[in-house]
């Protein structure tokens, strides 16, 4: 299997829920010692658009994926956390981001 897509939701319950979906539908994919879900962009429009949302709407309702560049994580994290902002920490192809309540609008949020 030619894996070149990963996710992994860094809360154990979440990426433990997300890994028995994959099994119950049969998709291919790897976990590595991480603990990252390695998948082919074969199943990816499965993955990514169907099982990967289940999980997040179970979290929140209605939400959004907020990324931002490495050296902005921690200032975002503290951010959120200041305000009592729920989130989330998920990685989606090796690359950090926050799962948000839809409601949130981080393009309008003081300068950090």
């Amino acid at each position: 299997m030619s894996t070149n897509k990963t996710f992994m939701f860094l809360d154990d319950r979440l990426q433990r829920l997300l890994l028995s979906l994959l099994e119950k539908k049969k998709v291919a994919y790897r976990v590595d010692k991480k603990g990252e879900i390695h998948y082919s962009p074969a199943v990816e429009e499965l993955i990514a658009n169907e099982l990967i949302p289940s999980v997040r709407t179970r979290v929140f309702p209605a939400w959004q994926i907020l990324s931002c560049p490495k050296d902005w994580i921690e200032r975002y994290r503290e951010y959120m956390k200041g305000r009592k902002i729920p989130f989330c920490e998920e990685s989606i192809d090796g690359q950090l981001c926050f799962l948000l309540p839809q409601h949130y609008r981080p393009h309008q949020w003081e300068k950090i």
